[in-house]
């Protein structure tokens, strides 16, 4: 009677412990952050200096910001993929340095991640894949002198687009603290250490 008891006890931990594990995956999957939000909190990067405000954006500016120019394709592939709103902020520096942040929030996380891909290719043509350890999942491509680095976290897409002197180092510190604000882990707003 004792080990059934044990046993029924261990079963029960199991199932409870399973269903915070599932629940944790299933609030990550559902993830969502106020784009214009994550993008404000964004410290500027030692040699650029932000070159404008946040903007809001809808599916036409949404893909301006990722790509860099206007694509009439994307922009309906953005709205068929079910993109609710976003945000940009960029950044310049000396020698045609530009860094720019776009935040989207859609209503399901797996075409953010397939455009953010295939924006990625279009943005550095021929340059190689990069997909660094420290975002799991994420999608990107590097050339000597472009990064594009995407990271879907829910329902959030997180999009750096880097030309000129831009390092990976800077991309992927805006990326941590842009990851950090989209997962509710940074509260401490623009003063916290950028």
């Amino acid at each position: 009677m004792r080990w059934f008891s044990f046993s029924a006890l261990l079963a029960a931990c199991a199932l409870a412990f399973s269903g915070c594990t599932l629940g944790g995956e299933q609030a990550e999957q559902t993830r969502e952050a106020e784009p214009a939000q994550v993008v404000a909190v964004l410290p500027s990067r030692p040699g650029l200096t932000p070159a404008g405000p946040v903007k809001r954006l809808d599916a036409a500016g949404f893909t301006t910001a990722i790509l860099g120019r206007s694509d009439a394709e994307l922009t309906s592939a953005l709205e068929d993929g079910g993109l609710r709103r976003g945000a940009s902020r960029t950044w310049t520096g000396a020698k045609g340095a530009t860094l720019t942040a776009v935040v989207g929030l859609w209503a399901d996380g797996d075409p953010a991640q397939a455009i953010g891909g295939d924006a990625a290719a279009a943005v550095v043509p021929g340059g190689t894949v990069w997909m660094p350890t420290e975002f799991r999942g994420s999608n990107g491509r590097r050339s000597p002198d472009a990064r594009v680095l995407n990271v879907v976290i829910g329902q959030v897409s997180l999009y750096l687009r880097a030309t000129g002197p831009v390092d990976d180092a800077a991309v992927l510190r805006q990326m941590y603290l842009m990851y950090q604000t989209a997962a509710g882990r940074d509260r401490q707003g623009t003063g916290a250490n950028g």
